[in-house]
């Protein structure tokens, strides 16, 4: 395995290179499906995933930069940190957990199961992929920050750094705004569903929605999982009491993940309803055809 860091100068290029070693010693240790082949931090992030996808499509939006990026390559993965992780408005705890949760997700590419389905996905499959898409950010969320809080604590013997507490606060405000902005998440879908009636395309709805319904369920998951982790934290559920979409089978869906994790299983087969009624929230739900296949119902919310 390489470690190549493409930003800075020498000294600081070999002091990324030691911080990095951590985690190239952990990919070496925990079993993978494919090897990690290179880390890297590219001077230009967008172009190297560009060459490394063989394609010329990925832009980042402008302050809405990924921090990282798992490519899988011939030769085995290739792990990519923005070259910006190395600034000053971030510290080396900030990154480790950044590092653990990219490194939990690939870990869990090989620990989750594989679901093989013949023909069209039915119901049950598209379900049971996005359910494990959203458990896998949850579990890597916490995995981040157990990893980071033991390397300080038993390590370092050190608190969390003013700028990892910061980093902390201002992700979880901004997932709370995202959630409680009803005007354009709530009220968006509903205006999409009233369009529905009227042109009854279910590909159109599906198309309106899809970056929404995103973004709220992976806020729902991040917020959830910082709070969970981080009990002095919980005080801000309180900010969420008049998010719209925060129900009963949304609270369902969360206490799940939390079952679910303490549990340590990768098995989540019984948790197909509880995603089902996460996305009757959002106003859709899948059923399977006759023919095969499935078709997507449009519910009132």
């Amino acid at each position: 395995m390489q470690i190549y860091v493409e930003t800075g100068n020498n000294d600081q290029r070999s002091a990324i290179k030691t911080e990095l070693g951590m985690l190239a010693e952990a990919a070496t240790r925990v079993p993978l499906i494919f090897p990690v082949d290179q880390i890297i931090v590219p001077q230009d992030f967008d172009a190297k995933v560009n060459e490394l996808e063989n394609s010329d499509d990925f832009r980042s939006t402008p302050g809405l930069e990924p921090v990282a990026r798992t490519v899988h390559t011939r030769a085995g993965y290739v792990l990519l940190f923005h070259p910006n992780l190395y600034t000053g408005w971030y510290d080396e705890q900030v990154r480790f957990c950044i590092y653990w949760h990219e490194f939990t997700k690939l870990v869990n590419r090989g620990r989750f199961p594989l679901l093989v389905r013949r023909g069209r996905p039915d119901s049950f499959a598209n379900y049971f992929m996005n359910l494990y898409a959203l458990y896998g950010e949850y579990e890597a969320s916490r995995r981040s920050f157990e990893f980071r809080d033991a390397l300080v604590q038993q390590v370092y013997k050190a608190p969390l750094s003013a700028k990892a507490r910061q980093d902390l606060e201002n992700s979880l405000d901004g997932n709370i705004r995202l959630l409680n902005n009803r005007g354009e998440y709530y009220d968006w879908i509903r205006f999409q569903i009233s369009e529905y009636r009227k042109h009854n395309n279910t590909s159109i709805f599906l198309q309106n929605v899809r970056q929404k319904v995103t973004q709220l369920s992976f806020s729902l998951i991040y917020a959830y999982a910082t709070m969970d982790h981080y009990p002095e934290y919980r005080v801000k559920e309180e900010a969420l009491k008049e998010a719209p979409m925060l129900n009963e089978k949304t609270r369902d869906f969360l206490e799940y993940f939390r079952f679910v994790y303490n549990r340590g299983s990768a098995d989540l087969v019984d948790g197909i309803g509880l995603m089902e009624g996460l996305w009757a929230n959002f106003g859709f739900r899948f059923t399977d055809t006759e023919r095969g296949g499935m078709r997507c119902e449009v519910l009132d919310i």
